[in-house]
């Protein structure tokens, strides 16, 4: 039996209430956990996104794959989705009548998942679900309306354009863990083997290379002793940074 997201899903992919259904490869619905206590709320979908209809999926959610995981954050735990659900031609900003034709579909997604937090990531998320303007001025910040809880926070795509904004980025998605009472590690952790403890324990990742391919070994500590390892991390963590 078909869910209350998926019928939404399927709502999406058929739209035609703005003109971007003339130009767009495919409508892209949110995606993730029917059970997330959060929910990530971007711009609109972009070239790769427009390809594959899912969101998320190409240079800006690789991005935001890295900056989860250094929060201690699974993105499978969480439900990803768009203020718009088409692609702008040439990923231009949104109209207010495209932002306006899509804005039942988020309210009902926000409403069905009905999570802890409802993370606004850029200027577009924030215009239009809070009235807000000014990104760096807010980013960080959470605000109560409507009874809920929703977090300010910089789009992904701007640190590929402004590096500078990457650990701010990292910064502010540590304090939506800690507000979920989540952050035991705020590096992430894998279950290994420590040839130290003999035994499996909780390895932290403390460093990932910059550039993230599947022989690239990442820095690892034992939370049991402390000892360090250089790992391949295992597939199913690092195969989301390709």
């Amino acid at each position: 039996m078909a869910s209350k997201l998926d019928v939404i899903a399927e709502q999406v992919r058929i739209c035609q209430k703005c003109d971007l259904c003339q130009t767009r490869t495919n409508a892209v619905p949110g995606k993730g956990n029917l059970n997330a206590e959060i929910i990530l709320i971007g711009e609109a979908p972009g070239r790769n996104e427009d390809k594959k209809g899912e969101p998320f999926v190409g240079s800006a959610g690789k991005r935001l794959n890295e900056i989860l995981l250094d929060a201690g954050i699974n993105r499978d735990d969480v439900y990803i989705t768009n203020i718009v659900k088409c692609r702008p031609p040439n990923n231009r900003v949104p109209t207010k009548n495209e932002e306006k034709s899509c804005l039942d579909y988020i309210n009902e997604e926000i409403s069905i998942i009905n999570p802890k937090v409802v993370c606004i990531m850029g200027n577009t998320a924030y215009n239009t679900l809070l009235g807000g303007k000014e990104i760096s001025k807010n980013h960080g910040n959470f605000v109560e309306k409507d009874g809920r809880t929703f977090f300010i926070t910089y789009h992904p795509a701007a640190t590929i354009y402004n590096q500078k904004l990457i650990d701010e980025l990292k910064e502010d998605f540590k304090k939506v863990n800690a507000l979920l009472g989540q952050n035991d590690n705020s590096n992430g952790y894998e279950e290994r083997w420590c040839s130290y403890c003999v035994a499996r324990t909780k390895l932290t990742i403390i460093k990932i290379p910059k550039i993230v391919t599947r022989k690239r070994r990442w820095l690892y500590k034992c939370t049991e002793c402390n000892h360090e390892y250089w790992l391949q991390p295992y597939r199913t963590v690092a195969e989301s940074l390709y």
